[in-house]
């Protein structure tokens, strides 16, 4: 790899780099015509010391110019598997076993020898991947880093430094990085999440390649940066017509980006159909099922679908349904032969519901409400939960603020800016109740959290847990809180020791606190009030599935039956079924153990299934709080609304609506807040009055809903619907590089 130094030339004004001049080594480019990429009964599998797995078994996919598809399925489906082989990045045990890679203009890929493929990488074919913390280096500046790109490809053989620099910033800039010139010399700490995915964009977009695969890209960001971050993407097909497999699990986005989707389970496709029928009209048993999973409007208060049972290890071809024992459809068809992709409608469906010759055994067409029908009446039996105490909450908050810095420095004009993570919240919590704090990352939602529950001390205000000071407590009493408020960490895997069995995991709360044995409960009972088997006692965090690593932090947190459990992001990277299962767990608990829960995340629309009050927090401080139906039917905050526009809508009229309603830019820094109302800069309401006078939380005019508070200084017209929009719409829309 080329060594780059941090520093560059001076940047002249002028026109940027726009020859793409052959790589060395590489196979000339042919004209693309409308097929970008060609797959033709693909076969991947992995090989172990004592095993085979096949991971992709016979796949067949086509992709043209400008169209974006999708490429969805549960963890373990063959997803990211299938972009590895279009890439030939395959681990060492991974193999082709039959079938090709067709790319326009240089044939099957398989063909080409290692230094081919390399100038075909980032050149012809660019890779988004989920994370851009580990894809860039943080030992070099965006700029170092997207200079040694251009070098090592060979592509600006005949172009100066100067040229391939202005090159690099032209592609900051048509990503959306405000001062481009600026964002070229500083380093990826310096960023965002969400403008360290634009420099990973601007990376892919170096050469303005055929097609972009894009690895779960927007699963590590808000909701608001994945809208934005989706909206890109759209744009960038329309201006350069680049062609983009966006391999995903969650249908909601695909829903909202692809052209067309094709579904993956056990390493088949069983479902390929286009991008606004995904939601809308799914054909297939399992994309129904997902469907079902999916949090929108419709699902609010009701119980989430599952999928029972896991994603089989297919070690060869099978000669019949994959998906059949878990199918609530199955018939004996499924299982003693194979089905093929039928025509149905727009649709290929992958199921002998469609088939012809065996339609007649099924007694009805597999619907989405069947799998919503089966959740519910899963749906476990409450216990006599404690009588709400308005008077006596088990928690209340009151002014509580946490700052990070401020510290004096020895050297002049070195001193370090406060941040305040939380600033001021003031909130109460009846026993039995769920609370669901919600905003983008960086407004405070994990401080306030961990602050509950004492992982971090207070700066100012107080803490009430069941009428005692928290922030007053002193060591022993704090010892004795633990037991009774715990809390649900967002990466399960980093919350458990890598060196402890499961069974040796769960049971060490009960050696900490010196609960005796008649008072202790067993593995086996831990696992099963999460729905997991005893086995997994035996097992290293390392073996689990997210899904299962995820319950088995919960179960921890449940070992000393606390009153009081923080959650945070317990969904986070899971798939629809997965998370649906999460949620339907910590709603069980509440309903049959009384268990108090605050449910802090990203998504709205995820809480609205299942909490009974909702905080939204922006930049530290609350903007909008009350119960569940009146904020997701009448938010009295513009941030509220915005986050509300941006769930999965089942109508195709709706997906194109709600690209009007995102918000612009990123949520400021902590340490150096707007003035008057924090979330003016973003707002498509703003006024002269919210730039100058900070709104203070108050009741909601109208009397129905007295629990419900915002605030913002026209709470009354925006729910009225009297508002007008200012050009901050626009830049939500498309952000303008400055």
């Amino acid at each position: 790899m080329t060594d780059v130094s941090p520093g560059v030339p001076a940047l002249p004004d002028g026109p940027a780099l726009a020859d793409r001049s052959a790589g060395a080594g590489g196979p000339a480019p042919a004209d693309a015509g409308g097929l970008v990429l060609g797959i033709d009964r693909l076969t991947v599998a992995y090989r172990t010391a004592d095993s085979r797995r096949l991971a992709i078994d016979d796949v067949s996919l086509s992709l043209g110019r400008s169209e974006i598809l999708g490429v969805v399925g549960e963890s373990g489906c063959g997803k990211s598997t299938l972009g590895m082989t279009i890439l030939r990045l395959l681990p060492p045990n991974g193999r082709v076993a039959s079938g090709s890679i067709s790319l326009a203009g240089y044939g099957d890929l398989g063909r080409l020898t290692a230094e081919q493929m390399r100038s075909v990488r980032g050149r012809e074919i660019a890779v988004i991947f989920q994370d851009p913390t580990t894809s860039l280096n943080p030992r070099l500046s965006v700029g170092a880093q997207l200079l040694q790109v251009q070098r090592a490809h060979a592509d600006g053989a005949g172009a100066t430094a100067r040229q391939l620099a202005e090159n690099a910033v032209s592609k900051l800039a048509e990503v959306g990085l405000p001062n481009p010139r600026h964002a070229f010399d500083r380093f990826p700490h310096e960023f965002s999440g969400g403008m360290r995915q634009r420099v990973m964009i601007a990376m892919a977009l170096l050469f303005e390649p055929k097609m972009i695969i894009a690895d779960e890209a927007t699963s590590a960001l808000d909701v608001t940066l994945e809208a934005q971050i989706l909206e890109l993407f759209l744009r960038l097909r329309d201006t350069h017509g680049t062609a983009f497999l966006f391999i995903s699990h969650d249908l909601g986005v695909v829903s909202q980006l692809c052209d067309r989707v094709a579904v993956m389970y056990a390493g088949r496709v069983v479902e390929e159909l286009p991008g606004d029928a995904v939601l809308a009209t799914p054909r297939h048993p399992y994309t129904q099922a997902l469907q079902a999973a999916v949090p929108n409007r419709r699902s609010r208060g009701q119980r989430l679908a599952t999928i029972g049972g896991r994603v089989p290890d297919v070690v060869s071809s099978i000669d019949a349904c994959g998906f059949a024992p878990r199918c609530i459809y199955a018939q004996a068809v499924c299982t003693a032969s194979a089905p093929e992709l039928y025509p149905e409608g727009s649709a290929r469906v992958r199921c002998f519901a469609y088939a012809g010759s065996a339609r007649g055994l099924f007694p009805a067409s597999p619907v989405t409400e069947d799998w919503r029908r089966r959740a519910e009446q899963s749906a476990v039996a409450g216990s006599e939960l404690p009588t709400p105490d308005p008077d006596h909450p088990l928690l209340q908050l009151a002014g509580l603020a946490v700052h990070f810095g401020g510290a004096k420095s020895r050297f002049p004009r070195g001193g370090k800016p406060v941040v305040r993570a939380v600033d001021g919240v003031s909130l109460s919590l009846e026993r039995g109740r769920m609370l669901g704090i919600v905003g983008e990352s960086g407004s405070g939602k994990t401080t306030l959290g961990e602050a509950v529950v004492k992982l971090l001390p207070a700066t100012g205000g107080t803490i009430r847990f069941g009428g005692r000071d928290v922030t007053r407590m002193s060591h022993r009493e704090t010892f004795a809180f633990r037991r009774r408020a715990q809390m649900i960490f967002q990466n399960p895997y980093s919350s458990l020791s890598p060196r402890m069995q499961v069974g040796q995991q769960l049971m060490e709360p009960y050696e900490i606190h010196r609960v005796p044995g008649a008072r202790r409960r067993s593995v086996e009972d831990l696992l099963s009030a999460v729905d997991l088997p005893a086995g997994v006692r035996s097992a290293y965090p390392s073996q689990l599935s997210g899904g299962q690593a995820r319950r088995v932090g919960i179960a921890r947190a449940l070992v000393l039956e606390p009153d009081l459990v923080v959650a945070d992001e317990p969904t986070a990277g899971l798939d629809a079924s997965a998370a649906a299962s999460t949620m339907n767990l910590l709603t069980d608990l509440r309903d049959r153990m009384g268990l108090t829960v605050v449910l802090i995340s990203h998504n709205l629309s995820l809480v609205t299934t299942c909490a009974d009050e909702i905080c939204v927090m922006y930049l530290g401080q609350v903007v909008e709080r009350g119960d569940t139906a009146t904020v997701a039917s009448t938010p009295a905050h513009p941030y509220t609304k915005a986050l509300l526009a941006l769930a999965p809508d089942p109508e195709h009229s709706g997906r194109l609506a709600r690209r009007r309603l995102l918000v612009a830019g990123e949520i400021p820094s902590p340490d150096s807040p707007p003035p008057g109302c924090r979330f003016h800069p973003r707002c498509m309401y703003a006024q002269d009055v919210c730039r100058q006078e900070v709104p203070p939380l108050v009741p909601v005019a109208g009397g129905d809903t007295p629990g419900h508070v915002a605030a913002c200084h026209f709470a009354k017209e925006l729910q009225a619907g009297l508002l007008a929009e200012t050009a901050a719409v626009a830049d939500a829309v498309e952000p303008a590089p400055s």
